[in-house]
């Protein structure tokens, strides 16, 4: 697709496509579950909770709460689109993205499915997350080499495709949204990831309502953000890698409270904050 075009999802099951130039949109398609009552099937709609356009081959992907992957062929004329539908083991899609030809996919039961676009017969891996809990969010490096993972318990993950061990040894997990409040530590989930575009270094975000970015090769964190006032809910580079888009919205970790009102920053991003920490050479022996 080109610049003009975009696509939302929500609750409701629907996927709008929407004219970033005039403004109009229309309805791509729908997900729904099926459930078998005691007096018949009844159908609803199936919460669209995550979107990821691949260029190559010009089609839409979309997770639900239904447990089904859709892919949609955008590149028809509105109403016209045709699509194929994917259960993912019969699980809520939690997160999803693209890597080069990989489609990412985390499920609610912290299974990861990865499906090479160009052959949806089957997934090409199966995994299990390495991480305890809930995964809240999946992002593919620049390099296509692997993807973050995080969940709620205040952990990213830093898995990589390759199967061979000589790859596999260097996964690792660390803490990242955590705080002492006296003598307890206090997990934030990791609801928001965006790598950046030039640096491969990345951003998280999280419901203490702090992004910090990080350089996952050195394993450090470069640098922390001031707080914002509620939740960390997305977070997304611009092409170049010198603003970042900050969504501040509660996200109900703490169930039904006053919370401040939902809010989207663009922040200036200075070369210190993304650059690569450089390596320190260990001194001779």
């Amino acid at each position: 697709m080109d610049h003009s075009s975009g696509f939302a999802g929500g609750l409701d099951g629907d996927i709008h496509q929407l004219d970033l130039t005039s403004g109009s949109q229309s309805i791509l398609g729908s997900h729904t579950t099926t459930n078998p009552p005691a007096s018949g099937n009844s159908t609803s709609a199936g919460a669209v909770r995550c979107l990821c356009f691949h260029g190559g081959t010009g089609l839409l992907f979309s997770g639900g709460w239904d447990g089904a992957m859709c892919a949609w062929d955008v590149r028809q004329s509105p109403g016209k689109q045709t699509h194929r539908t994917v259960p993912v083991e019969g699980q809520k899609i939690y997160t999803m993205s693209l890597s080069g030809n990989r489609l990412i996919i985390g499920t609610s039961a912290r299974h990861v499915v990865i499906y090479d676009v160009r052959r949806l017969s089957q997934p090409e891996q199966r995994r299990e997350s390495s991480l305890l809990n809930q995964t809240r969010i999946i992002r593919g490096f620049p390099d296509e080499s692997g993807y973050a993972l995080g969940s709620i318990e205040g952990r990213v993950a830093i898995e990589y495709f390759n199967p061979d061990p000589a790859v596999q040894k260097n996964k690792y997990a660390f803490k990242c949204h955590r705080k002492m409040e006296g003598k307890t530590s206090v997990l934030y989930p990791v609801n928001a990831m965006a790598f950046h575009p030039k640096y491969g270094t990345f951003a998280t975000g999280g419901c203490d309502g702090v992004v910090n970015v990080w350089d996952g090769a050195n394993k450090k964190r470069i640098c922390q953000y001031p707080p914002y006032q509620t939740s960390i809910a997305a977070l997304a580079f611009n092409a170049s890698g010198d603003k970042l888009a900050v969504a501040a919205s509660y996200t109900w970790e703490e169930g039904e409270k006053d919370h401040p009102a939902d809010a989207i920053y663009i922040r200036t991003v200075h070369p210190n904050d993304v650059l690569p920490k450089q390596r320190v050479p260990k001194p001779a022996a």
